[in-house]
């Protein structure tokens, strides 16, 4: 029989997952950090063939490097799914299709991180009409009507000029395709492609709130800033605590 969710449910439980995530990545931080430190052993081999590259490279590369970290700080989140129809990680819970997506932004292209977040076609469910713009996950997937649920993992980082430094790492939740009454187009900017293309840009500066839930706990965790940023924590990636 097929399940009927209510809004505020499904924000119940996009939250309860984002708490987990959270929980994950804090519960060892430091273990999370030198994970993605890790790199720096042996920087004398890889740098100088790292900042050869174009700028596109570069964040395709250090992105790759880092999901190796995440893939082993969350090997007991869930049951891992082979779909080639989603985002880099990709797990089932009791109740849901979880999607955690790995993001690298530069520190001085604030377009990929301040205020807002470029997610593709297969790392979203989150549709509003009058829009061109494609997504291929849906809300709810038909096996045991389980919820697909959408999160991401922002890396910020500055290159140097001998190695690439972390400077924050933030965790974000995307409404579901479901909540589209309650979002409306308020969280849709447009893309590289305009308001069509694969995927959007996340505008979560204008709604980064569980706006059904009780507390409205907010969509944003930021999980990491270096020591030069704590001062800037309360508007860093562009939206008030």
């Amino acid at each position: 029989m097929e399940k009927k969710y209510e809004e505020k449910e499904i924000e119940s439980w996009e939250n309860h997952y984002l708490k987990q995530i959270e929980f994950i990545l804090k519960q060892d931080l430091d273990k999370m950090l030198e994970g993605l430190k890790s790199k720096d052993k042996i920087k004398g081999d890889w740098f100088s063939v790292f900042n050869s590259s174009n700028k596109k490279r570069q964040n395709s590369d250090f992105a790759r490097g880092a999901e190796r970290i995440y893939y082993w700080l969350f090997n007991q989140f869930g049951i891992p799914n082979s779909s080639p129809i989603g985002s880099d990680m990709f797990f089932e819970t009791y109740n849901a299709f979880i999607h955690i997506d790995i993001k690298t932004a530069k520190f001085n292209n604030y377009s990929d991180y301040y205020g807002k977040l470029p997610i593709g076609a297969n790392q979203t469910s989150y549709k509003y009409d009058g829009y061109d713009y494609t997504v291929n996950l849906p809300p709810i997937y038909k096996y045991e009507n389980k919820l697909c649920l959408t999160y991401f993992i922002n890396i910020v980082y500055d290159i140097t000029y001998d190695n690439i430094v972390i400077k924050s790492i933030i965790v974000l939740c995307v409404p579901n395709g479901l909540l589209t009454g309650i979002y409306k187009n308020d969280i849709i900017n447009a893309g590289k492609s305009g308001n069509s293309g694969n995927g959007f840009r996340y505008k979560f500066s204008n709604r980064n709130k569980f706006e059904l839930l009780d507390e409205k706990p907010s969509r944003i965790i930021i999980i990491y800033l270096s020591e030069d940023l704590i001062d800037k924590k309360d508007t860093f990636c562009g939206i008030e605590s």
